[in-house]
């Protein structure tokens, strides 16, 4: 999993396990190894296996109820193609599912429900990256990852004192074989093997900006991201790329991330990780696409964090995004509230009165209005 509800989901297998790990026996040996899925393939009713899709049958049937549904046709069945470009064979049995949260996120679960947080898509910079996570996801669900998980854990449960390491071992064995499962499905749809390794590069700037925070348990259960980056560049290094330019899909990406990218930015902002939000944008802006949005929340970052020249680089930031058509008209209202923090009234007064010219009817427009009377009636 791509940072997931990975706690939640262990503590439930954990809790359902506990009898079994009480009576396990001490020479327990390693479970059996488990064949791939085959394309339509469905668990006997009686198994273990089974028991574990109906959990995910579950969650699948509330999750189409759920407030954190992205409710966006054109992009569900966008995501849906690539998923089902890089899963071939198994394309019926795969189901995407777009959740609004600002994290890092997509998984799978072993009924073939996979969810893709938008937070992920803010962090891809086209088609082939994006191919790579979803590849991986399904790589777990070919392997039969959490049916494995779970044998694993059964078999070293009788061990309880080291059960928490063995089973982040046995999962870091999944996420690497993933990896590599993911690697292959990227390569034979047809995409530019070298975008693997990008996302991971991009994930990993962020992760050493924000390194004041506490770590994340869930990359515990991961290969560092030194490890995952080798690796995947390894792997295109041994590929001999087709006559023809692999595919990167990067103008198709854009353009249907393009009608969401400002929700998915609002998020960003608001989760006021402001280090790793800078490191973000910095890399959205690089990519050069939809700058003017781009700008603007990068001046918001600035100006909600308030440290040191903050304001001075929103500003420069907001000037930015107005050089460009697509620039949000919340741009004026921002260097608005700037001006008037710094008491310069004239200014305040101009970027309201702009702002109202471009957003006639804006949620906020009395507001806005009576800030602009009294700023007229100031001597």
């Amino acid at each position: 999993m791509f940072r997931s509800d990975v706690r939640r989901v262990r503590s439930a297998l954990t809790l359902a396990l506990v009898p079994a790990m009480l009576t396990a026996c001490a020479s327990a040996g390693a479970p059996a190894p488990v064949a791939d899925l085959k394309p339509a393939e469905r668990p006997a009713s009686n198994s273990n296996e089974a028991g574990l899709w109906m959990q995910g049958d579950r969650s699948e049937v509330l999750l189409r109820t759920s407030g954190t549904l992205v409710r966006d046709p054109m992009l569900q069945a966008y995501i849906q193609g690539i998923a089902c470009r890089v899963a071939g064979p198994h394309c019926d049995s795969i189901r995407v599912y777009v959740v609004r949260t600002p994290r890092f996120y997509a998984s799978m679960s072993p009924n073939g429900m996979m969810r893709v947080g938008t937070g992920l898509l803010l962090r891809v910079a086209n088609e082939a990256q994006l191919a790579f996570v979803l590849g991986h996801e399904i790589g777990h669900y070919l392997r039969r990852h959490s049916l494995q998980r779970w044998e694993d854990l059964k078999a070293k449960s009788a061990n309880i004192a080291n059960e928490r390491d063995s089973i982040a071992a046995f999962s870091r064995e999944n996420e690497r074989e993933a990896d590599q499962l993911g690697y292959e499905l990227l390569v034979k749809a047809g995409y530019d093997p070298r975008e693997a390794p990008r996302a991971w590069e991009r994930l990993a700037a962020e992760r050493a900006a924000r390194s004041s925070t506490p770590p994340n348990p869930f990359f515990a259960t991961h290969p560092t991201s030194a490890e995952r980056i080798k690796t995947l560049r390894d792997y295109a290094e041994g590929v001999v790329l087709p006559t023809a330019e692999p595919r990167t899909g990067r103008a198709e990406f854009v353009a249907h991330l393009g009608p969401i990218l400002g929700r998915l930015l609002t998020d960003e902002v608001r989760g006021r990780q402001f280090q790793s939000s800078e490191t973000l944008l910095g890399h959205l802006i690089t990519d050069g696409d939809r700058l003017g949005d781009l700008h603007f929340y990068m001046g918001e970052i600035y100006r909600l964090r308030d440290q040191g020249d903050d304001l001075s680089k929103a500003v420069e930031a907001y000037q930015r995004a107005l050089d460009f058509a697509e620039a949000p008209p919340e741009t004026l209202r921002s260097l608005g509230i700037i001006h008037l923090r710094r008491r310069d009234r004239p200014a305040a007064q101009d970027a309201f009165a702009r702002y109202l010219e471009r957003r006639p009817n804006a949620a906020d427009r009395e507001m806005i209005q009576s800030q602009i009377a009294e700023l007229q009636a100031s001597p």
